[in-house]
């Protein structure tokens, strides 16, 4: 009887320490998601901007459909003074708890709000002008050729809101030295069926649209503010970039309809090149006609031409 008893305890115990152990390597094993999501985000921030991307934290909830970051952030190409090119404080979001463990997940609405973006010309060409040089390249070479890990899963968003935007242009040579920066409080963005049209989007292709079109966002609400030379030259290089239209994803809000916005901007581009050669041309034939009228003085000048009153019976 007793040895029955030792035995029926031993299983006990054996069974206990079974369960705590597959409890801790569970939690082991969810700590690592933490990390590698994370990893996951940082690498396909820096893919598609070609600036440095860190994330401060990351919570992935499998059981619950949770998903929470904090402090993301896309660092300055080198040269600029500014303490960051692109920041987002914080977001929280309910994933479908079905669609977690498929290559596409799904995600109902996603608010991005407390957002910080610096254009900064301290460094000469513009921190704007090279990271969107650099989304160009990333979206001309397609997610197939990301490296590894950049990628991760895809993912649909019904909803995504993009809210509280607060823009600064800064080291703009003499305005800044004048005025100090200027801020642009950019309205509320929602952007409808994001990822819908391609099969879901991979992190890069998410932190590509989101930056490109606070980028949009950003021009749309500061006309007038931020200097012309600036707004040609974010206008110029987004015209290049695919627009929502074609990414069958529909924009609302204040600012109107972004959808067609690559090419509104591209035919305000092209009306800029327009008026440029059209000014150019004006010039080169006031030039021509100045260089004429001078010549056909000289030319009346050496004939004797040149004084009409000498002609009248002067000496």
């Amino acid at each position: 009887m007793k040895k029955i008893l030792i035995i029926l305890v031993l299983l006990v115990v054996l069974v206990i320490i079974g369960i705590v152990g597959i409890v801790g390597l569970a939690a082991f094993g969810l700590s690592k998601i933490d990390d590698i999501v994370k990893e996951v985000i940082q690498r396909g921030g820096t893919y598609a901007t070609g600036v440095e991307t860190t994330v401060d934290t990351v919570e992935v909830g499998l059981f619950d459909g949770t998903f929470a970051m904090d402090g993301f952030n896309l660092a300055n190409p080198e040269g600029y003074d500014s303490p960051h090119f692109f920041h987002l404080d914080g977001t929280s979001v309910a994933i479908d708890p079905q669609s977690i463990n498929q290559d596409v997940i799904s995600v109902p609405t996603v608010t991005l709000s407390g957002i910080d973006l610096y254009l900064d010309k301290s460094g000469g060409d513009g921190n704007y002008n090279f990271v969107l040089e650099k989304l160009k390249r990333f979206e001309s070479s397609g997610s197939d050729s990301a490296p590894e890990n950049s990628g991760g899963k895809k993912v649909v968003i019904d909803s995504l809101v993009i809210d509280g935007v607060t823009t600064h242009v800064t080291g703009v040579p003499g305005l800044s030295a004048v005025t100090g920066d200027v801020t642009v409080n950019v309205p509320r963005v929602e952007l409808k069926n994001v990822g819908s049209a391609e099969g879901g989007m991979t992190t890069a292709e998410l932190i590509n649209l989101v930056v490109k079109t606070v980028i949009a966002a950003s021009v749309e609400a500061g006309g007038g503010v931020i200097p012309a030379d600036m707004l040609n030259d974010m206008q110029g290089r987004l015209a290049q970039l695919v627009s929502l239209d074609a990414l069958g994803i529909e924009s609302l809000g204040e600012l109107g309809d972004l959808n067609a916005l690559g090419g509104k901007l591209g035919e305000a581009a092209q009306q800029q090149i327009d008026d440029a050669v059209g000014g150019a041309q004006e010039k080169a034939q006031e030039a021509i006609d100045n260089a004429t009228k001078n010549a056909e003085d000289r030319l009346k000048g050496l004939l004797g031409g040149g004084n009409d009153e000498d002609d009248d019976g002067g000496p």
